[in-house]
């Protein structure tokens, strides 16, 4: 898998894309390329809803900050989509401070991706 790298212009080009794909252009949604110290501990990306209104902001760790020691090669996209999935779960899984079922949701979210991904770039 060759690496997916953004700039900030291309970003907002596949946040409007998948938005359309994914049903989610009743939301307000913001994509940023940001610092790795700008993100959660060991993440690639953060999402940041808000569910009353229909808001939220998505941050991108800049592909400076991306470790090539990892397995597999950076690819905004998939941070992208996955971060657009979680919308759609927010609402069932939300901020529950326990997070009970969060390794399911990562884990789902993840499996989601990876077939939408695959299923477009692969035809």
């Amino acid at each position: 898998m060759p690496e997916v790298i953004f700039n900030d212009e291309q970003l907002q080009e596949k946040l409007k894309e998948w938005q359309k794909r994914l049903r989610l252009q009743d939301w307000i949604i913001e994509a940023r390329i940001c610092r790795i110290h700008e993100l959660m501990p060991d993440s690639l990306a953060n999402i940041h809803p808000t569910l009353e209104k229909k808001a939220a902001l998505i941050k991108i760790m800049d592909p400076i900050d991306y470790d090539p020691t990892f397995m597999l090669p950076y690819d905004m996209e998939n941070s992208l989509v996955h971060e657009l999935l979680h919308l759609h779960l927010w609402p069932i899984t939300g901020d529950d401070e326990e997070r009970k079922h969060h390794i399911a949701e990562e884990q789902a979210i993840e499996c989601i991706t990876s077939g939408l991904l695959s299923a477009l770039r692969f035809k």
